[in-house]
């Protein structure tokens, strides 16, 4: 890229002009590129050169160069352009010192021929002065990126022109001789750490990098500043959606944000897509703020985006240093490689393309917080525990946001149904199964609608074209579809059951009822609705579950014990107490089965870790404002602390004779004669669920299935359970 207003400037050629009598007074060597005189070949030269030569330099010298060619020149005044006659007399050692004496004149001619017309504004100049104020570069730095600018416009060349040289090795030498330095000086202001570096005004090769070469070159109207933030101009999401958060944390927030002169930091964490931005926007909106947001991605040399840390930093020091403290809050989204921990390499390394920096330094990022002038807002998907702990200590507040729960898909249903004029098409109702069935991010809804908008449906395809939207969605990201049903098998009846004790399944389906009317301000003293169902397999224990939200017209939220354990540290407390506050959120009852997989006894256990997610469990049901329910196979497991926690337990045992004979006939739908009913009655261990598996088995053969096929069958589902074979008292059916 061609910087044309670089060309017509002035004062950039002031600069190169003064660069150059610098690398000439400090090059004592063979200059290898003629183009390094380039810059003097200006109207007029040739002639005054030829003058400079004839009045200093010896008569006898330039007969011999004239004569003779003198490795690979021979001295041709009236015919050569400037840059091959300097090269060549320059080179010949015996007389370069002469050769130096003829240089101020041949500047001072240069200078005389501005590159500008008169009177023209200096637009390079205003712009390099833009950069300069904007990121508080010093005056050397801003001579360092001229330098290699000018070298990048083949206004300035390295003259050793030698091969196999990197394109960073000749930049540093040009650098350092240009500006009459060490070398190590201009490596430490192009450090990674440094601000050249951080904001990317160089690449890798120390060529001005492709993302500020627009505004320099005048290809940009945008100020430089729009490179490294941005103000938030999208319209933010009502205040009132926020509905749960704002209960817990808005107040706070405000006092926070509002009083006094010093800034916060506030970390907004968890999962992705659960609203952490559109939170954090309609905060600022809320509290009579401007947001700023800080650059994410930039292009780098390959035309790829990258998101480098230390470039983030730098721009949100960018953004602190331009805008008004008490009028803004900055907002900082995606920072999970800024928080995560220490970084690259830097320096050398860095400089010749050794790596990049993905991850933060915790120093810098400690550095940050700490000289802040804005209050800002952090947001990451990073887990708490990924993040340093001294980082952690910096933050004024943080807020975990769980993936979001079906009452806040509801309202992004809604929310986005209006912002795309859909409510024609996809009723409140429709938004309500949705919301339900789907256990996706706000964008995953977002995206949806917009692509049903797009495809202009009739109103009777939207609910197959959101499945067929939805269903590949959750599969790539690993959701797994909410029940839509989760409803009792139709031959599910309470009767028939065997509950060991003197409660009726009856009764407790009423306890639960009055628990739920009752529902109100928490009071701490209002008895608990936590419920234990034990018992061996199929016993009926899910079912009852099922059948309680059906008859209650509750949601159920099943977790299973292993969809609660995490591999990190902290993770699976993290998740006990998600599961507790998304079934309180939405009124529903929180069955966790397999809860023997999840709180074994505290006596056994040989890892902190398992002491103390049984001790977040036990925590969380001493809290629950809701009804609770476990189930376990393996009752002897339990901690005995948690069963202090339950209200009710239940024991499922196995059916008696008249539960099978009333699951036998609601089953299969068929009457047992005498000698079937003491057949099926010395058949021990039997449960509801071997009658479905039984009938599941036979449905396939087709043809006639008798009783007594049947019966054979659930003598194998009773042997299988105590893992020998059961001898048949009766006809083998087939």
């Amino acid at each position: 890229m061609d910087c044309y207003i670089c060309h017509r400037s002035n004062w950039m050629q002031e600069k190169c002009l003064g660069f150059l009598k610098n690398l000439l007074a400090n090059y004592r060597d063979v200059i290898n590129d003629e183009d390094t005189f380039g810059l003097l070949e200006t109207r007029g030269a040739e002639q005054l050169l030829a003058r400079l030569v004839r009045e200093k330099l010896p008569q006898d010298v330039i007969e011999s160069m004239s004569e003779h060619r003198v490795k690979g020149f021979r001295l041709e005044l009236d015919e050569d352009p400037v840059r091959t006659t300097l090269t060549g007399l320059w080179n010949n050692e015996d007389i370069r010192p002469q050769v130096k004496g003829l240089l101020p004149a041949m500047f001072d001619n240069a200078q005389a021929m501005p590159w500008g017309e008169k009177g023209e504004e200096d637009v390079f100049h205003a712009r390099m002065q833009e950069l300069q104020r904007t990121l508080k570069l010093s005056d050397q730095e801003i001579d360092i990126l001229l330098v290699s600018l000018a070298n990048q416009e083949n206004i300035l060349w390295d003259p050793r022109n030698r091969r196999g040289t990197s394109r960073a090795s000749a930049n540093l030498f040009l650098m350092a001789k240009c500006l009459n330095v060490k070398e190590s000086v201009v490596l430490d202001l192009t450090s990674s750490q440094k601000p050249l570096r951080r904001f990317e005004c160089f690449d890798e090769d120390l060529d001005v990098s492709r993302r500020l070469m627009p505004f320099l070159c005048g290809l940009s109207d945008e100020p430089l500043a729009s490179s490294y933030f941005t103000k938030d101009k999208e319209e933010t999401l009502p205040w009132s959606d926020f509905a749960d958060l704002t209960m817990t944390h808005g107040a706070i927030l405000k006092r926070m944000l509002t009083s006094g002169d010093k800034p916060v930091n506030i970390l907004l964490y968890g999962a992705p897509g659960t609203g952490k931005t559109s939170f954090a926007r309609a905060l600022v909106k809320e509290i009579g703020r401007v947001s700023y947001s800080i650059a994410q991605n930039t292009n780098d040399r390959g035309s790829r985006t990258c998101s480098s840390p230390d470039f983030r930093f730098g721009a949100l020091q960018v953004c602190d240093g331009q805008v008004e403290p008490k009028e803004s809050v900055i907002i900082v989204d995606e920072a999970d490689e800024m928080l995560r921990g220490i970084g690259g390499f830097g320096g050398l390394f860095m400089l010749f393309g050794g790596g990049s920096s993905h991850t933060g330094d915790k120093g810098l990022l400690n550095s940050v917080l700490d000289t802040m002038k804005t209050s800002t807002i952090w947001i990451t998907n990073t887990p708490a525990g990924a993040l340093d702990e001294s980082s952690r200590r910096r933050f004024d507040y943080s807020i975990c946001f769980a993936p979001l729960n079906c009452e806040q898909r509801r309202r992004i249903w809604k929310n986005n149904v209006a912002r795309l004029k859909l409510g024609r098409l996809v009723s409140a109702k429709q938004q309500e199964e949705f919301s339900a069935l789907y256990p996706v991010s706000a964008g995953g809804i977002a995206q949806t609608l917009e692509n049903l908008d797009r495809m202009k449906p009739r109103k009777a395809e939207v609910p197959q074209l959101v499945a067929q939207l939805m269903k590949p969605h959750c599969e790539l990201l690993g959701v797994k579809l909410a029940d839509d049903k989760l409803l009792p098998s139709k031959d599910y009846s309470l009767e028939g059951l065997n509950i060991q004790g003197e409660v009726k399944l009856e009764r407790i389906v009423e306890a639960i009822r009055a628990f739920q009317r009752q529902r109100g301000p928490r009071d701490p003293d209002r008895p608990r609705m936590n419920l234990l169902l034990s018992g061996a397999p199929g016993t009926g224990k899910t079912e009852f579950v099922k059948y309680l939200g059906d008859v209650l017209k509750t949601k159920v939220n099943v977790r299973m014990g292993s969809d609660l354990l995490s591999m990190w540290v902290g993770g699976t407390e993290h998740n006990i107490a998600h599961a507790f506050r998304q079934a309180e959120a939405e009124h529903a009852i929180l069955f966790l089965d397999e809860l023997d997989g999840l709180v074994q006894s505290r006596t056994n256990a040989h890892n902190s870790w398992e002491v103390t997610q049984v001790n977040e469990l036990l925590h969380q049901m001493e809290n629950f404002d809701g009804v609770m329910i476990g189930a376990t196979n393996f009752i002897q497991n339990l901690d005995q602390a948690i069963m202090r926690r339950f209200t009710f337990k239940l024991q499922f045992d196995y059916l008696d004779d008249a539960g099978k004979e009333l699951f036998f006939e609601r089953m299969f739908h068929c009457l047992l004669s005498p000698e079937a009913k003491e057949r099926l009655h010395r058949i021990p261990n039997l449960a509801p669920g071997d009658f479905r598996t039984v009938r599941q088995s036979l449905f396939y053969y087709g043809g006639e299935v008798t009783n007594a096929m049947r019966l054979d069958a659930l003598e194998r589902e009773s042997a299988a359970k105590a893992g020998g074979a059961f001898t048949p008292r009766g006809k083998v059916g087939f």
